[in-house]
């Protein structure tokens, strides 16, 4: 990192701090819409006020997106500021950089919080590090404005050396349905590979992209940074079982009249055999295997299995395919309960036959699975085991795809080399994130290769009360931008 590019952002951090504010105090909840417009104002005047060239507000049949655009400086290399005329046309030459974040935010309950969620402040957390509290600030404000401060302090220095093109959707805290569509309309824009789209377009605007980029989440619990080359994809589930037409006296009735809720506990316990694995049919046909570069990164993960032992309270891990934690999370899909809901749950007793019963599941998939053929076949396991006496119906909730870039791509040494020169600790390079993120859109519709690096400290309580980014984290994600842009 150039000494002239530090010293910029040394110098205005208290102007990009207020700034920030003014991003973290403006409500942007995709659920309800409160605030969404008043901040896709702020985001664009806020990418052109940092150096970008434009900002272009995207509609979709929900919340907006914005796609901003910077191209490089010609004789950007570092060896002085070029002048303003030396801009290159955006595509000439120098590397793209496509950069993903999303400005919308989760709800957040004022009374929940120690300050209210929608006005920052600075505090010292439990750990005695500075910083801001505010909804947005880990998840996903803060993170994504490190790499309007990046370009700034590379423009007004020794010149942005590549292109770098910035897409903040509005509906990521949503599902982001309507992210495949923006991506496929404006591929061009973003600067998809040319030689990857089944079109025959010429070089876009932007130019062929080299890289996906994402800052999210948070570091590792160890406190060293994470690169992570892929993320799993889930598919979300609902199973509504119903029995008789209304609740019923369970000593009147209970006996002949069927109960929804063991039709329920029957199929449940048909989704696992007794070593854990999933037992539904063709559930691990397209899981990638684990080739010998991934287990070299499996053995240099840190890993204490007696502190998420006693931090979880549990004495032992689940069975399930895998031979560690870590291989379990990252390298094999799941199939979680996550509600069951049927009969009576309130304080005493109340003799009831329930008349429904309702699961909620989601399956968090890895490379290379099809969240459509997985559906497929649960739904028809759901069927095959169900006995009859009830009706059974399964209804897709949602889905995102896994992505992974392999461990051996030659984009890996150029951003570890970025984290580890940003980081007061050397970075984990692990495969994928254990939750799940937008990103194989990106590979799939771009061509691209995509890694995430989180700039947001390990305890950021995102979606929760007292969401926070420690200042520290704040300013290791700006040099791991700027960082990034020159080793590019």
């Amino acid at each position: 990192m150039s000494a002239e590019a530090r010293q910029y952002v040394d110098d205005h951090e208290d102007e990009q701090l207020e700034d920030l504010f003014d991003l973290l105090s403006q409500p942007s909840i995709s659920a309800t819409g409160e605030g969404v417009a008043d901040c896709v104002e702020l985001v664009q005047s806020l990418c052109e006020k940092y150096g970008f060239d434009d900002a272009m507000r995207v509609e979709t049949p929900g919340q907006p997106a914005v796609i901003a655009r910077a191209g490089a400086d010609t004789g950007a290399t570092g060896d002085g500021r070029p002048g303003a005329d030396e801009r290159a046309v955006p595509g000439e030459e120098a590397p793209t950089i496509f950069v993903y974040g999303h400005y919308d935010v989760q709800p957040a309950d004022p009374d929940e919080w120690t300050t209210p969620p929608f006005e920052p402040t600075i505090r010292e957390g439990p750990d005695g590090r500075e910083r801001i509290y505010a909804r947005g600030a880990g998840d996903n404000k803060g993170q994504w404005f490190s790499h309007l401060c990046a370009v700034r302090a590379l423009r007004e220095t020794t010149g942005l050396p590549i292109n770098v093109t910035l897409l903040l959707e509005g509906e990521e805290e949503s599902g982001s349905p309507n992210l495949d569509d923006v991506v496929r309309e404006y591929a061009d824009v973003l600067g998809a590979d040319s030689e990857e789209r089944s079109s025959s377009g010429s070089r876009t605007q932007s130019g062929d992209a080299d890289l996906a980029f994402v800052a999210d989440g948070p570091i590792d619990a160890s406190g060293r940074p994470h690169v992570l080359m892929g993320a799993r994809g889930m598919q979300y589930v609902q199973v509504d079982v119903t029995g008789p037409n209304r609740d019923l006296h369970s000593g009147n009735y209970g006996g002949p009249v069927p109960n929804p809720a063991w039709e329920l506990v029957r199929i449940v316990a048909s989704l696992k055999d007794e070593t854990g694995r999933v037992a539904i049919d063709g559930f691990y046909d397209d899981v990638r295997p684990i080739e010998a570069r991934d287990r070299e990164a499996l053995a240099a993960m840190p890993f204490d299995e007696d502190a998420i032992k006693a931090d979880l309270d549990v004495q032992a891990f689940a069975e399930g395919p895998g031979d560690s934690y870590l291989e379990k999370l990252l390298y094999y899909p799941t199939c979680n309960i996550c509600g069951f809901t049927s009969g009576y749950g309130g304080e005493g007793s109340k003799t009831v036959l329930p008349s429904t019963a309702t699961l909620k599941m989601d399956m968090r998939l890895v490379a290379d699975q099809d969240p459509k053929e997985i559906y497929d076949a649960f739904e028809t396991h759901v069927h095959e085991h169900a006995t009859g006496v009830c009706d059974v119906e399964v209804t897709e909730m949602g889905a995102m795809r896994p992505q992974r870039t392999s461990l051996d791509h030659p984009i890996r040494e150029p951003v570890m080399d970025a984290v580890r020169a940003a980081w007061p600790t050397d970075p984990i390079l692990k495969p994928t994130l254990g939750g799940s993120l937008p990103t194989a859109v990106f590979e799939r519709e771009l061509g691209l290769p995509c890694v995430t690096v989180p700039y947001a400290n390990e305890d950021e309580n995102n979606h929760s009360p007292d969401e926070n980014l420690a200042l520290s984290c704040f300013r290791s994600g700006i040099r791991t931008s700027i960082e990034l842009f020159e080793s590019l």
